[in-house]
């Protein structure tokens, strides 16, 4: 009786450990689909913002080209490390989906919650940004 008790306890610990891995690996797919997310929020704020900050800047700065050109520079920079996120984020997905063997859940984890708390600041971030430019272009006289 005693080895039927261990037996099942040691099925039961198996069971146990498959449930936490498997519940650490939706964590992670969670936390990463957030990040593709807050990138994509970024990129949508840029899209928007960018024909309208261009326009305005070229009615402010029609002699000088390449103050628009900066501003340009600095959305497209923005643009560019979002749609990095976005790709870093698919091929984590297909990682996570596809991960075999001894991977540290517990620790991957973590790792994600890093990412997903960095992520969390590029919306705002570029809203900063997107505003800052409106108000500059406001008191220079562009509507």
């Amino acid at each position: 009786m005693d080895f039927v008790s261990w037996l099942l306890a040691l099925i039961g610990i198996a069971g146990d450990r498959a449930m936490h891995r498997s519940d650490r690996r939706a964590e992670i797919a969670k936390l990463n689909a957030e990040v593709a997310s807050e990138a994509g929020r970024a990129l949508d704020i840029i899209t928007a913002a960018m024909p309208r900050l261009t326009r305005r800047c070229a009615q402010v700065c029609g002699d000088s080209p390449e103050m628009c050109d900066s501003m340009v520079k600095v959305l497209n920079d923005q643009r560019d490390a979002a749609l990095k996120i976005m790709a870093m984020a698919e091929d984590y997905k297909k990682q996570i989906a596809n991960a075999k063997g001894l991977v540290d859940w517990d620790k991957t984890l973590h790792h994600f919650q890093e990412w997903r708390a960095t992520a969390s600041r590029m919306t705002p971030w570029v809203e900063d940004i997107v505003n800052r430019y409106d108000a500059i272009l406001y008191d220079a006289g562009a509507r």
